[in-house]
């Protein structure tokens, strides 16, 4: 881990970095995207970690080297009825994980996934799921995430 790496929690000022960098990480995933979705997707995405920051639905941190942004991470907690395996029914989705590519492979993925999971425990969350990249999982599992057995289906309303 680099040692001149500094971690803070999110707030109002971060949301042009959190948008930025989710757009970077989106892009990085799917390519080249046409300008005016991604300006779409940036008015959206400012609004969401705007409102959620303040409501607290949503929780960022952003790591920095030398003052400038090294990765970001998010995660955003959700009520749902209840379960046997979660009674609570309070999850955190842990999301919008990007590390710079320069500063890869130097724990601060690892780093910022614990300050969640550490963020959401105060929120009384016992239990957290993630869709991970071919390239993140490996971080994942090794802090004690698990491939589930359940089956997972999305229907993608485009209408």
């Amino acid at each position: 881990m680099v040692s001149n790496i500094t971690y803070h929690r999110a707030t109002q000022g971060d949301i042009h970095t959190l948008v930025n960098n989710r757009i970077l990480f989106a892009l990085e995933l799917s390519g080249d995207q046409d300008e005016n979705l991604v300006q779409f997707l940036r008015e959206q995405m400012t609004s969401y970690f705007s409102n959620a920051t303040v409501d607290h639905s949503c929780i960022s941190f952003i790591a920095q080297c030398d003052g400038k942004v090294a990765g970001i991470g998010s995660v955003h907690f959700r009520q749902m009825p209840g379960n046997f395996k979660n009674l609570s029914g309070k999850w955190g989705y842990i999301m919008n994980m990007y590390t710079i590519p320069e500063f890869r492979r130097k724990g601060i993925c690892k780093h910022i996934l614990n300050l969640l999971v550490e963020e959401g425990r105060k929120y009384s969350v016992t239990a957290f799921e993630l869709h991970a990249t071919e390239a993140g999982e490996k971080v994942y599992i090794q802090e004690g995430f698990i491939q589930h057995k359940e089956p997972t289906l999305r229907k993608i309303l485009t209408s």
